[in-house]
């Protein structure tokens, strides 16, 4: 559920003058939920989540599904500077909620059904995807076939599918990583694989890498260059000039593979990123 209530852009009739927020206390989870009220004409609120990181050294600003996440360096003085922020942005967060409300709309008039074919250009796989005769069977997959269950449902068709695809990123991410680790001269603890909604991958001060099973949606050179992008934090945690110098050294690409990922996300199949 989107956690957000406010007008259409098309039922604004200018911005609203000013933002409000209200906080409540910090979770277990060390989160600050906070809400932001509008004041002007269009009135309305937006719940928001304001995540405090060790790691963060600038503020990061994320509306999805879930609404709007604020990420921000720990000292941030957000009970003081979150409104000014939230104000300076208002336009784009209004935007982009807007983008996310009739995306969902669309997603509950024009259900996504399971695909005919999975396409996985990361790994130069294509499956066929099929129903069983059986309702006795589950999900299998092999010889470039995928056989769901004939009595599958259509959210059971995509949630097994979506299953199936995790497990397929997790028996294959990690081992092209830790090779390109190793043809880097480089240590990773310990490799994760798992759906994330807004990056591609992280990697952590301890050697950690996160990976986004839906790379494996994109082409084998993007791919590169986004384990190429984490296995630099590994010695450089920021994204300053001497991460960017270690980037291109490793990838002298790396400028086109930036300017393409921006619009990567249009290579994931609705399916496999629309919330079941």
């Amino acid at each position: 559920m989107a956690m957000y209530a406010l007008c259409a852009a098309g039922d604004r009739p200018g911005h609203p003058a000013g933002v409000r927020c209200s906080f409540q206390r910090a979770g277990a989870d060390g989160l600050v939920r906070f809400v932001m009220d509008l004041s002007g004409g269009a009135g309305g609120s937006c719940a928001g989540t304001l995540r405090r990181s060790h790691r963060s050294k600038r503020v990061r600003l994320i509306v999805d599904e879930r609404g709007l996440t604020v990420t921000v360096p720990r000292s941030f003085p957000y009970t003081k500077n979150l409104e000014p922020l939230l104000k300076r942005h208002l336009d784009w967060i209004l935007r982009s909620l807007d983008k996310v409300r009739l995306r969902a709309k669309s997603i509950r008039d024009y259900p996504v059904e399971p695909p005919g074919r999975i396409a996985l250009p990361a790994l130069g796989e294509e499956w066929r995807v099929e129903l069983s005769d059986s309702s006795r069977e589950r999900l299998s997959a092999r010889d470039g076939v995928i056989r769901l269950p004939g009595d599958f449902n259509r959210m059971e068709a995509l949630s097994a599918l979506r299953r199936w695809t995790l497990r397929r990123a997790r028996e294959t991410l990690p081992p092209l990583l830790l090779e390109l680790a190793d043809e880097q001269g480089l240590i990773v603890k310990r490799v994760a694989v798992r759906e994330m909604t807004s990056r591609w991958g992280s990697c952590s001060t301890k050697g950690n890498v996160n990976l986004n099973s839906r790379l494996l949606f994109l082409p084998p050179d993007l791919v590169r260059h986004v384990m190429l992008h984490e296995l630099c934090h590994l010695s450089e945690m920021n994204h300053g000039a001497a991460f960017y110098q270690r980037l291109r050294a490793m990838d002298p690409e790396a400028e086109r593979h930036i300017a393409e990922l921006r619009q990567a996300w249009g290579r994931v199949p609705p399916w496999a990123s629309e919330p079941l």
